[in-house]
């Protein structure tokens, strides 16, 4: 029996040892609705990296022959004039909607006025009126939303162009991206950690003790929010790291 007591007494202290050597971060990610309430960012990707990414990719960009190619001004005109116009053309629909509402009532009206009354007479009077304002609101309409798709779709063929002109830039500048963390990672010993935001929009991680990086990306309409949070693992308590707009560095999409 006793060389089990001393097998069990070997592997708690190798348990003991490896716990005092690792800590807990606690992410917690969350953003700003319509209603200027914040809610939890469910089901989000996020990985604890033992290695500044941004610091590889800044090294082989700057090694690289060849400058990053940027978006040409024009795509950051149109995408101002896009939501412009998306504002305008929903004005536009809201006034041709509530045109439309009261040319209804007062046809449900006139249905049930006698015609040979004096009332049924100024009613239909206003109702051409009214039935002119709705056909003027649908012209203004119609109008603003043809704006809006036209402008949408010549930023979408610049776009598409300048992505494509990007995405070799990057295949070539960091071919060897995969090939740099792989090193680094073996010379370091460590790992990447990845998981999953639960329903409250929080994701743990045990992790060694030292200096890492909480990386996650979101994307919305004409960016993406991303993230590149460096935290100091220790022990005792869970270190928190919020995921908010605050801390996310905004990134365009093209």
């Amino acid at each position: 029996m006793r060389p089990r007591v001393l097998g069990f007494a070997a592997i708690l202290g190798a348990i003991t040892a490896l716990s005092a050597c690792t800590g807990q971060v606690a992410v917690e990610a969350q953003l700003e609705n319509a209603e200027g309430q914040m809610t939890p960012l469910k089901e989000l990707e996020v990985r604890a990296l033992p290695y500044d990414r941004d610091a590889i990719f800044d090294s082989l960009k700057t090694a690289y022959s060849t400058p990053e190619p940027m978006p040409p001004d024009s795509l950051t005109s149109l995408k101002t004039a896009i939501q412009q116009a998306n504002e305008q053309w929903t004005t536009a629909e809201t006034a041709w909607n509530s045109a439309r509402d009261s040319l209804r009532a007062l046809r449900t009206k006139l249905d049930n006025t006698p015609r040979s009354s004096a009332e049924y007479r100024l009613m239909f009077r206003d109702f051409g009126d009214q039935e002119a304002r709705e056909r003027a609101a649908q012209r203004t309409s119609e109008a603003a939303f043809k704006r809006y798709t036209d402008l949408q779709e010549r930023y979408t063929s610049q776009a598409q162009a300048y992505t494509l002109l990007h995405d070799q830039w990057a295949d070539d500048a960091y071919q060897s991206v995969d090939e740099v963390i792989a090193a680094r990672l073996k010379e370091m010993g460590s790992a990447e950690v990845a998981d999953t935001t639960d329903s409250n929009g929080i994701a743990r991680f045990k992790l060694k003790k030292g200096q890492w990086w909480i990386f996650a990306r979101f994307p919305l309409v004409y960016e993406e929010l991303y993230w590149n949070v460096p935290v100091e693992v220790t022990g005792g308590d869970p270190v928190p790291v919020m995921l908010t707009r605050e801390t996310a560095k905004p990134r365009p999409i093209f």
